[in-house]
């Protein structure tokens, strides 16, 4: 858990931004609409903060608190069948003065659920490997709490000059409570500096630097007094890898924290062509570099079990984001498309650990590692969104739609075994919403629809030469092989509805609101899975001002 000095000073914080909003907040008026203003240019979702200086409203703010219960045994081999989420978000655009504008946003996120067993980590999609409980029988309570804050500033220094910089920290727990128990400390922190420069008023161009440090240490237990052996899968991708029994040594070593660490280093460059005064064309192009391990980097210590790098992976990524936004009086056309495309390689280490002699103390050397996984990920996206007939920052009517292809390919290698795989996800989606205003009362009322499906190779096992004898084939887990393949790739059809009611409040300058929503993921010829029908439910209470 997070320490006690930690929790006060989140608290210090979230009070500096109350503050900070209720000064704000002498300014907001009407019926302005915090996540249209938030979308209302590319700047606001770039890697640069300097693109705040287009801020054009004095500030706004948001504050709200949510619930969130989700049933469906259509789940993944790590996701929960039986669960339910609570948290509180505040997240306020503030312009200081002509040339500073400040972004501040703080949340905490409460996860709980039953019936949680595979991956040991938070978010196992995007990790070099995984670690991944052999059998289902073991299933228990997972929690899981997340604390966010993000902090950003935009200050012009001159005609066409701003400087930008923000800083964005997550940190969560994570744990199971039963055997085989484990316990999670994460600690992502992202920072990006940047500036940008106005030519003239069509162009204008960006820079900014990103650096990302993301340690997710995992802890193994058993409370239990039964001599119950409990078996790990060591995954290098598509439940291919080593078993491993739970015990004093290796990656599920008892009561030991072993990190997996991250490190990023990044630049972005973004060109904004205005060709007319109504028209822009964003574009943001960004190359990072990740690279970590698994373990600890020491080669010299008293435990064991505390000096050994298990395993070491390095990526490289490109993304691009683009926006074509085109504004009328009263409307406005979003055009967003992305890409993003990684190849990350993950080797497992070769070593030796001696004991030095009349001591304590080991010491490990290593020696070539080998490369045991490949993963290839490809993401592409493309979402247009029309805000028709807006007056003071608030459409009446919210129409998107999009669509988003996925794909991954993985290589496993243990010579002389390896196995391949791949997968290929398309989903598209489309949801209407209207907002109807009743003097001081609005009523929003949302209808969308989504279809996802998706094909690939689940498995291709094979040889580079003939096994001798004496080698074993890799360790594998086929039920929660076809689970994962299947949840990916079934025809799934979602559908869902919202209601929202909102009363403005003009001698205190705020709009409150309440607002339900439920959703409903129908999947077809289900074989693997154990069921096909996923729900969820909304309820979110919150304020704006």
């Amino acid at each position: 858990m997070l320490k006690l000095s930690k929790i006060k000073s989140y608290l210090l914080l979230a009070g500096g931004v109350f503050c900070s909003a209720s000064v704000a907040s002498q300014n907001a008026t009407g019926w302005k609409d915090y996540h249209y203003v938030k979308q209302s240019h590319a700047w606001f979702d770039s890697e640069n903060a300097s693109g705040l200086k287009e801020l054009q409203v004095n500030d706004i703010s948001l504050a709200e608190i949510y619930y969130q219960k989700s049933n469906g045994k259509f789940v993944d081999y790590y996701q929960s069948n039986d669960s339910y989420r609570f948290g509180a978000n505040i997240e306020s655009l503030y312009r200081l003065n002509p040339k500073i504008v400040l972004y501040g946003k703080i949340n905490y996120d409460n996860f709980k659920g039953k019936n949680m067993s595979g991956s040991a980590f938070i978010s196992p999609e995007r990790n070099p490997f995984d670690i991944v409980e052999f059998t289902d029988t073991n299933k228990g309570k997972k929690t899981l709490e997340n604390y966010h804050l993000i902090g950003a500033v935009s200050a012009s220094l001159f005609e066409g000059l701003a400087l930008g910089g923000k800083i964005d920290f997550l940190g969560a727990n994570y744990a199971k409570d039963k055997d085989l128990r484990h316990k999670n400390m994460l600690t992502d922190i992202n920072v990006a500096a940047g500036l940008s420069y106005r030519f003239n008023k069509i162009i204008e161009a960006g820079v900014n630097y990103y650096y990302r440090r993301r340690v997710e240490g995992v802890t193994f237990n058993k409370y239990g007094s039964s001599d119950q052996q409990f078996l790990s899968l060591i995954d290098d991708g598509a439940f291919y890898g080593k078993g491993e029994v739970f015990g004093e040594t290796g990656y599920t070593a008892k009561g030991v924290e072993t990190p997996l660490f991250d490190k990023y280093h990044g630049v972005s460059l973004q060109l904004v062509i205005n060709p007319l005064s109504n028209l822009s064309l964003f574009n943001e192009l960004t190359y990072k570099t990740r690279d970590g391990y698994f373990g600890s980097e020491s080669t010299y210590g008293v435990k064991y079990t505390t000096i050994i790098k298990y395993t070491e992976h390095s990526s490289d990524i490109i993304a691009y984001k683009g926006r074509i936004d085109w504004k009328q009086k009263n409307n406005s056309h979003i055009l967003d498309f992305g890409l993003r495309n990684e190849e990350l390689k993950n080797l497992e280490s070769v070593y030796k650990v001696d004991k030095d002699p009349g001591k304590y103390t080991y010491r490990v050397t290593y020696f070539d590692p080998l490369e045991v996984g490949d993963k290839k990920f490809l993401d592409i996206s493309a979402a247009y969104t029309a805000n028709l007939g807006v007056e003071d920052y608030n459409p009446t009517w919210i129409i998107k739609g999009g669509f988003d292809y996925n794909r991954r390919i993985q290589k496993l290698s243990f010579f002389p075994f390896f196995r391949k795989q791949t997968i290929k996800q398309t989903s598209m989606h489309t949801s209407i919403a209207r907002n109807i205003i009743k003097g001081d009362n609005m009523y929003t009322i949302l209808l969308g629809v989504g279809y996802s499906s998706g094909n690939g190779v689940a498995k291709d096992d094979g040889s580079y030469i003939t096994p001798g004898e004496d080698q074993s084939m890799p360790r594998t887990i086929d039920t929660f092989l076809e689970r994962e393949y299947e949840y990916l790739t079934a025809n799934q059809i979602k559908g869902d509805v919202g209601f929202k009611y909102s009363r403005l409040f003009p001698k205190v300058k705020m709009k409150g609101y309440a607002a339900l929503n439920y959703s409903l993921t129908k999947a077809q010829d289900i074989k693997y899975l154990a069921g096909d029908s996923f729900n969820r439910i909304n309820l979110t209470l919150g304020c704006t001002f």
